[in-house]
């Protein structure tokens, strides 16, 4: 039959008490040394099983090879991304105020063809 072990905690109820035992910290430093006796042994027996691995670099290499010139790149990116659309934003403005008579829409469909024939000739 098991008994309940406390450390910080005294029964206050009978019938706990029967099958409870209070354990002092003498019985917990040698529970903690008997659990732990053989524990830096087998580290340095797992370290030593480890160093004769060789090392794969396949595994050591990242996935994708370029992940952290994307990132720092990505900033950029970002920035020349708003450039570019506040560009397009001023073309289509002039565009709009240099013919009066044009309505938005044919304007922007205009570009938009524009840009998929600059697009097919590169």
């Amino acid at each position: 039959e098991r008994t309940l072990r406390f450390r910080n905690y005294t029964p206050q109820d009978e019938k706990l008490k029967e099958h409870a035992q209070i354990s002092t910290p003498d019985d917990i430093k040698d529970n903690i040394e008997s659990e732990t006796k053989n524990f830096t042994k087998e580290a340095l027996a797992q370290a030593a099983e480890k160093e004769k691995e060789e090392v794969d670099l396949f595994n050591l290499a990242p996935k994708k090879p370029n992940w952290d010139l994307k990132r720092d790149v990505e900033k950029k990116l970002d920035k020349l991304e708003r450039q570019t659309q506040r560009a397009i934003y001023q073309i289509i403005r002039t565009r709009l105020e240099a013919d009066e008579n044009a309505n938005l829409a044919d304007i922007v469909a205009n570009g938009v063809a524009e840009q998929n024939i600059q697009d097919v000739e590169e």
